[in-house]
């Protein structure tokens, strides 16, 4: 008899879909409760400068479903370059290959995009582009694709 223990090791295609289940669900939790939160604090803060105007209230009711679906998808982008952060930033440290630092300085490019890109931070400094957006998709479809790409280029860089 063999008393050693036997590991299974995952494959690097089972890894890849793994670490991008996970960073796609952390990525939709943290919008969620971030868009929420924020949406909450915009509706108290209405309250107290307009008080309890129904209009006002369907507005942001109108307003907090594109807002929402716009954050989640920003925030599990923000994780999906986290992710790839990691993982050419690790490929760099072995090899040291220039093509590989370039990809580095790209996402982390697309990074700052994305935080900039975020509705809670845009609401912030004013912006209200997804208030007053005649599409509300069309604010948040660039944004789907980017994530798709992003799922795509994961998956590729983790083989």
């Amino acid at each position: 008899m063999n008393d050693q223990p036997t590991t299974q090791q995952i494959g690097p295609k089972t890894k890849a879909i793994i670490y991008l289940l996970v960073f796609i669900i952390v990525g939709l939790l943290i919008g969620l409760v971030l868009a929420r939160v924020s949406i909450a604090y915009a509706q108290t803060k209405i309250n107290e400068k307009y008080g309890d105007n129904p209009r006002l209230q369907q507005l942001v009711g109108a307003y907090a479903d594109m807002y929402t679906l716009g954050t989640i998808t920003i925030c599990i982008n923000i994780f999906l370059l986290l992710g790839l952060l990691y993982v050419y930033l690790d490929s760099f440290r072995k090899t040291k290959s220039s093509f590989v630092f370039g990809l580095v300085l790209f996402i982390g490019v697309l990074f700052i995009q994305s935080i900039v890109s975020l509705p809670v931070l845009q609401a912030a400094l004013g912006n209200t582009g997804y208030a007053l957006s005649t599409s509300k998709l069309l604010e948040v479809l660039p944004n789907m694709f980017e994530t798709l790409a992003l799922v795509i280029l994961f998956y590729l860089s983790m083989e």
